[in-house]
């Protein structure tokens, strides 16, 4: 396994942005799935030892793989829109990269849990704007995802999380980071998970974006488990915390997201 660190803070030279890309250079025979993975950590820090757990699994399963290590509040602040801006460059990255790394351009997509879940909402609905080419000098193929993957996704400021003394070093304009309400035709397909007793972010989030891709006919699946603590992650002893984060049923997701994508 190969791994390139490529950092990304063009934009903002103070933060320590990077695209970390996990290539296995067995997987010669066909161009493959790239999958950009963006973390949780309330945009304060990210788990990577997690992390990579979690993106050596979908290495394992046939995805050349990236972790994106974004803008924290104590590096930016307003902290927004340099997470979007590097989820583009991530992107572009990655396909400027395909031949090297054997990734078919037509199959990089973004899988977020949590406020990565949030980063890559806003991005979905935000990679064919004009903004958003002209803030990168990237082309709409450039930036394109081909599908994404929310797992107990912050879709809006307005649910609960986060408090407002927090939202103030996200954003000066809540409105433009609420995810639901900027969907539009131009949106990936995208898998969404959850549990329904999440303590720190409401399901009503996953529910109410799974809602506006359906308002908008973009391919989408929901699904809601009953019971299960927030950052799950794989929902096996892998990723988890203690006892209370593996459910096998829950763990099922990956299989769910992956019929999911061959479906499309």
């Amino acid at each position: 396994m190969q791994i390139t660190k490529t950092p990304l803070n063009q934009v903002n030279p103070q933060s320590q942005a990077e695209l970390i890309s996990y290539v296995d250079p067995s997987l010669t025979d066909a161009l493959n799935p790239a999958l950009i993975f963006v973390p949780g950590g309330s945009y304060t820090h990210i788990d990577f030892k997690q992390s990579e757990k979690v993106a050596l699994r979908f290495l394992s399963l046939g995805f050349q793989v990236s972790i994106l290590r974004y803008s924290f509040v104590d590096e930016v602040q307003p902290l927004f829109p340099a997470p979007l801006l590097e989820t583009a460059q991530a992107i572009a990255t990655t396909k400027q990269n395909a031949a090297q790394w054997h990734v078919d351009r037509q199959k990089v997509m973004l899988m977020g849990f949590s406020v990565g879940g949030h980063v890559v909402a806003n991005y979905n609905n935000l990679w064919s704007s004009d903004w958003l080419q002209a803030q990168t000098h990237l082309s709409a193929e450039d930036l394109k995802p081909a599908t994404t993957i929310l797992g107990y996704p912050v879709i809006t400021p307005f649910d609960g999380f986060p408090d407002q003394p927090t939202l103030a070093q996200w954003t000066n304009n809540p409105d433009e980071i609420a995810a639901d309400q900027h969907v539009t035709a131009d949106n990936a397909p995208t898998f969404i998970w959850a549990t329904t007793d999440d303590q720190l972010v409401s399901s009503k989030n996953a529910v109410d974006y799974f809602l506006a891709l359906q308002a908008h006919q973009v391919p989408t699946e929901l699904h809601l488990y009953h019971h299960g603590p927030h950052g799950m992650a794989l929902a096996d002893e892998t990723t988890a915390y203690d006892e209370r984060h593996q459910d096998s049923r829950i763990a099922d997701w990956i299989a769910n997201a992956l019929a999911f994508l061959r479906e499309l």
